[in-house]
């Protein structure tokens, strides 16, 4: 994978293209004081380890509330799909870990101007207001400036360690690489490998060769040497990771081969496939965490300040291994109406949810999509289509924990110019039974509506072939009931419509032999 293409990849750092855009130049938004704070709870789990270590092989199942924020007009969000890629992304990339990470309760929305565009402004307000306090909290705006920092370049992520949040730049969702992996390690107490040096990386004009200074450039760690021989108090403070003087930064590729030596003349070998460094040239599936962070991290979890993460709970852990079938409307099929357009699929075992989505163009690019949201069951009415138009659509299963899941197939219908309504005050309920119903047997519907109207009730088959009329009906208010023969029909699954001036509804039908 060429460096080009990881360089999006990366989320923890930003960059700033020259005029020729051949260099790249980034830093991490997670330094400074967070980072003083964060080396703090790493020598505390240290500490911990020595005295109480943990020995657990179970997952570890960590709740996660994604805050998925617009514009105020709600333009602007990331694709939620995206999210759902990124989650099983994480998954994949901490199973080693044993650590593993589920949606709370879905997504939240957030729809503000200013949380979008300049998120720092909120911190202590919107933000503040939105998180949850029995979740891990991942904020997705624009972008991910963090607080009372200056410098050039976008950073694309930040862990804040007195929010105790993550904010990931929606260009960053969604990708493999090193964004989330490289963060979430920042949130379960990990330092970047070449701590002290992060606003300042090695320079032989600056810091000579060998590199004689006994103290970082932030003026307070120690320089770790190459024997590691003082790693317990000196870098990153985890003693299989290879002193780092931030030789990651600009490097083109994935061997760093400058000959650089500390003051006992040693030469630095860092390794540039740590999650938390910076070479950004590697292969992404290189990528790893070392066993001391692996088991640092899992101290951190069991520590007091991770208690609202262990909930005990354990996500439904069954695979979906299956795509809905799109069944309403038919592929290419012409509507008469626009304005209420009902979107029917099958039922996916394990699926908990569905995210439907709806665009003007097969490839269902993010400006052209026009409907993106989860739906909770296998119908949705759409109210935002234009007449006589075109439209794409699909829907991928997901449950809170398995997100590793396909869409289905992509369908097209086009809408009509008729204007038709759907009115749930005018039909309270409509129950139906039996069905499945066999073709010997009538079918009894029961409507109970809120007013008087006349009605046609009509049955279609999968393909938006009208199969059966009945009616003229009257449906009056309060309770009605009628028997309709199936007679004579193919085995199959049918469309109920309920249709009047007034309002339109289906029911899915299922017919056996």
């Amino acid at each position: 994978m060429s460096r080009a293409i990881l360089i999006l990849f990366f989320g923890a750092a930003f960059f700033a293209q020259t005029a020729t855009a051949q260099q790249n130049y980034f830093r991490c938004g997670t330094v400074g004081e967070d980072a003083a704070i964060i080396q703090q709870r790493l020598r505390e789990n240290k500490a911990a380890m020595q005295n109480n270590p943990v020995i657990s092989r179970d997952f570890k199942y960590v709740p996660v509330k994604f805050h998925l924020i617009a514009k105020t007009d709600g333009t602007g969000m990331v694709a939620k799909n995206r999210v759902l890629d990124e989650l099983c992304i994480l998954n994949e990339e901490y199973a080693e870990v044993g650590i593993q990470f589920y949606i709370k309760g879905g997504f939240n929305y957030i729809y503000n101007n200013t949380v979008y565009s300049n998120h720092q402004a909120t911190q202590n307000t919107v933000m503040t207001f939105q998180r949850d306090n029995a979740a891990l909290n991942i904020f997705i705006p624009e972008n991910a400036d963090p607080p009372n920092q200056a410098g050039p370049g976008v950073v694309l992520g930040y862990y804040s360690p007195a929010k105790d949040w993550l904010v990931i730049a929606k260009s960053e969702v969604g990708i493999p690489g090193l964004a989330f992996p490289h963060e979430m390690g920042h949130f379960f107490s990990l330092n970047h490998p070449f701590y002290g040096w992060d606003y300042d990386p090695w320079d032989q004009s600056l810091h000579g060769n060998p590199v004689m200074m006994t103290t970082a450039p932030d003026g307070i760690t120690p320089v770790e040497l190459a024997n590691g021989s003082n790693c317990e108090t000196a870098g990153d403070e985890v003693c299989d990771t290879p002193a780092d003087y931030l030789f990651g930064f600009g490097w083109d590729d994935c061997n760093f081969t400058t000959d650089v030596r500390d003051r006992n003349n040693q030469q630095l070998n860092p390794d540039e496939r740590l999650w938390l460094n910076y070479f950004f040239g590697c292969n992404v599936d290189d990528y790893y965490f070392t066993d001391m962070q692996e088991a640092l991290m899992i101290q951190d979890y069991y520590s007091n300040r991770r208690n609202y993460i262990r909930s005990g709970f354990t996500p439904s852990l069954t695979e979906i291994t299956e795509a809905p079938t799109l069944e309403f409307p038919a592929n290419t099929e012409q509507l008469d109406y626009f304005n209420s357009v009902q979107l029917d699929w099958s039922d996916v075992p394990a699926a908990e949810a569905y995210l439907l989505q709806v665009s003007l163009v097969p490839t269902f690019s993010s400006g052209l999509t026009v409907y993106d949201e989860v739906v909770y069951g296998t119908s949705k009415v759409i109210t935002i289509l234009s007449a006589n138009r075109t439209y794409y659509w699909r829907v991928r299963p997901f449950s809170a924990y398995r997100t590793c899941t396909n869409f289905s197939s992509t369908h097209s219908f086009k809408t009509g110019s008729l204007v038709g309504v759907q009115d749930n005050n005018l039909t309270a309920s409509v129950n139906i039974s039996p069905n499945p119903v066999s073709r010997g047997q009538e079918l009894n519907v029961s409507i109970r509506s809120a007013k008087t109207f006349d009605s046609e009730l009509a049955l279609f088959s999968m393909a938006g072939q009208r199969v059966r009329q009945y009616g003229p009906l009257s449906i009056q208010a309060g309770a009605n009931q009628f028997s309709l023969s199936v007679s004579g029909l193919n085995a199959g699954v049918y469309l109920l419509a309920i249709d009047s001036p007034e309002g339109k509804m289906y029911q899915r039908i299922v017919v056996t032999r």
